[in-house]
């Protein structure tokens, strides 16, 4: 029971801490600037993008420190598809980019999608 607990904490500390950070930036924020940010999440490129692989990201995390497999392979679904469409949001920006973008996060679904 203590190994669980001993591996979740990183993972909590990991993803809590910004996800409070933006918690408490969203309070602070006017009614205008909250309106703006919801309206810029909220669109499909965002969610496509930095949802995905935020979420996929999570699961992943969130599988290995439990050691089921089975979620870890949920989480690099969902950190594919978010990989490709960031990628091609980059590549229309600039090729270099988007190729070092792709590189990049193909290296982390490798090595967090290893078997352990």
């Amino acid at each position: 029971m203590l190994e669980v607990i001993d591996a979740l904490v990183p993972t909590f500390i990991a993803f809590g801490f910004p996800l409070a950070a933006y918690i408490f930036s969203y309070v602070k924020m006017a009614e205008a600037e909250r309106k703006e940010v919801r309206e810029t999440f909220l669109t499909l490129k965002s969610l496509l993008t930095g949802g995905f692989i935020g979420l996929g990201l999570f699961v992943v995390a969130i599988g290995d420190a439990l050691t089921i497999n089975s979620l870890k392979v949920i989480g690099l679904l969902f950190l594919i598809p978010g990989t490709v469409f960031t990628s091609v949001m980059v590549w229309k920006r600039s090729k270099v980019k988007g190729m070092t973008t792709v590189l990049f996060l193909s290296a982390v679904i490798y090595f967090w999608g290893l078997p352990v």
